[in-house]
């Protein structure tokens, strides 16, 4: 999921560096950042075998939401 997450934002960085701030990419930059930062924070936290969903994995989720919001909108724009 971090894998996603950094191939997100890599992508929404470039947009924006390249095109200019649009809200597709900063939702991609914003989400991508908010899936890496929560899989790095579950992976460091505890071990796999004792791994139960809080709070970050709804962060993950928002986050989710937002890259494909971002990816839509890049699309469209």
């Amino acid at each position: 999921m971090g894998t996603a997450g950094l191939s997100l934002g890599l992508v929404g960085s470039r947009t924006i560096l390249i095109e200019g701030t649009t809200l597709g990419a900063g939702l991609m930059v914003l989400g991508g950042g908010g899936i890496l930062l929560s899989s790095l924070f579950a992976l460091s936290g505890q071990s796999s075998s004792e791994f139960e969903p809080g709070n970050f994995v709804w962060i993950a989720v928002v986050a989710a939401i937002f890259s494909v919001l971002g990816m839509i909108l890049t699309f469209f724009q």
